[in-house]
This record gives C-alpha cells, structure tokens and sequence, in this order.
C-alpha cells in the first residue's frame, strides 16, 4: 500500500480550558489562531505558508487529567527563521529549558496540559546546548512564527512492540514518530477520557482510494472506520490514538 501524496495535517491535542492554552500557543510558540469551530481551535504559522496545529475544547465534567505518564511525550517543531525564536523570548515566551544551536536560540516549553513542546531551527539537533540565559531583543512588529513543521511526535507507550509494528503497516507517512517505552495507568484509555493527544491527522489526494486502504488495513487485522462518502478513514493504534486520514 502506497502513502505517497499524503501530509501531516496535525496532531490533534484535547484541552481543559481553551481561552488558557490558546494564549499559551500564541505567546510561547508564536501561532497564529485561525478560526474556532465548536470545541476546535485551528492555528497556523503568520505568512500563510501551510503550517497547521490543532486543539480541541474537552471541559472537566467529562474529561479530566492524565493519571500518571501521558501518551504524548513531545512535539518537536521546526522553523526556518532562527530570528523568529529569538523574538518569542525577546517578547516573553516561557521556556522550562533553554537551548543554543549552530543557528541560534532553541526553547522547551510547556502547556497548561503539560504538553511539551521543543521549537528549533537547527539541521541537527544534537548541536543543542542547555544555556542559562537569554540575551536578545524585542523585534519591532513582530507578531509570531513565520513558519514552523512539525519535526516530530514523541509518543510514551506501554507495549513498544506493538507500537513500533502498528505504524510500521504505513510505511512512508510524513511524519518522524518515535516512541518511548513507558508506564501508566492512562497510556491507553480512550482517548476522550483524558486530555492528551486524541489523534492524528494526515490529508491525502482528493483521488487517494480510502476504500483500498480500508481493505488493506483489515487484512493486516486492524478495525478501520470509513465513512460512507470514503472521505475519511479512523484506524486506532495499540495506545488509542486515532489515525485519520482525510481528503483534501
């Protein structure tokens, strides 16, 4: 099964208060906030270049707090513009740990979930160095991210096997998954119960055949949701993340 055409729409990330980590994104990564639908809030980069993130709204009367390890370990995002991260902690950004590369400033930072974030402009990331300080200015009308990738999702997972052998089924996805053997009681509940990664999204050609997919996926003994207009395809891996994929 081929998954050439396909690209990283975005991971999908289920949170307590909205208004709370919509500002986080703002000021501490530099996204720009799109539009919200019902509990949904769309982000993206500030020239229009493509970069998408996503949260949805999950309020505490029916989803609560991550007992123990989360399923999401890391998002590492990517920007081309060394200077724009530079301006974010000019401007006050919050890093828990605090990087120097070959091409400039690197920051960790966390979300009011507790959803930890790496934002860095580097080729390598092992050219990283943990600083103590920051030293920079405010960039006159700066307004956020130019662009940004994500880099990569680090993902905590009770069964490594059967991780590893779930997504080794879509060879080729555009994305650098990389999963970290771990222990908790919430590594694989459903994933409206808490507020962790819910899912993740890829978006294929308007002409991709979901239905072969779909075929495919069965055979290889995976329960698969198609719609009845083969516009998305929903496939759970061993920790309850869902795996969409969905038209252009």
């Amino acid at each position: 099964m081929t998954f050439d055409g396909m690209r990283l729409y975005s991971p999908v990330l289920r949170v307590n208060n909205r208004d709370e980590n919509i500002a986080f994104y703002e000021k501490n990564l530099g996204f720009k906030l799109i539009s919200e639908e019902n509990a949904l809030a769309f982000f993206s980069d500030w020239t229009g270049s493509g970069s998408q993130f996503v949260i949805e709204e999950s309020p505490a009367y029916r989803t609560r707090a991550v007992e123990g390890k989360k399923k999401l370990n890391q998002i590492i995002l990517k920007t081309s513009q060394p200077q724009d991260i530079a301006a974010l902690l000019a401007q006050g950004a919050k890093a828990s740990k605090l990087f120097k590369g070959s091409k400039g400033y690197a920051f960790e930072t966390l979300s009011p979930e507790n959803d930890r974030f790496l934002l860095h402009a580097e080729d390598d990331l092992s050219s990283l160095v943990e600083v103590d300080c920051f030293e920079g200015q405010v960039r006159e009308g700066f307004t956020g991210l130019s662009d940004f990738t994500i880099d990569q999702i680090s993902l905590n997972v009770a069964d490594l096997k059967a991780s590893q052998d779930f997504y080794r089924l879509f060879e080729g996805l555009p994305v650098h998954l990389l999963f970290v053997a771990a222990e908790g009681p919430d590594l694989a509940v459903e994933p409206h119960v808490t507020w962790d990664i819910e899912f993740i999204e890829f978006r294929v050609p308007a002409d991709y055949d979901l239905a072969s997919l779909k075929v495919y996926l069965e055979a290889q003994g995976q329960d698969v949701y198609l719609d009845h207009k083969e516009k998305v395809l929903a496939v759970s891996d061993p920790s309850r993340i869902e795996v969409w994929f969905s038209k252009e």
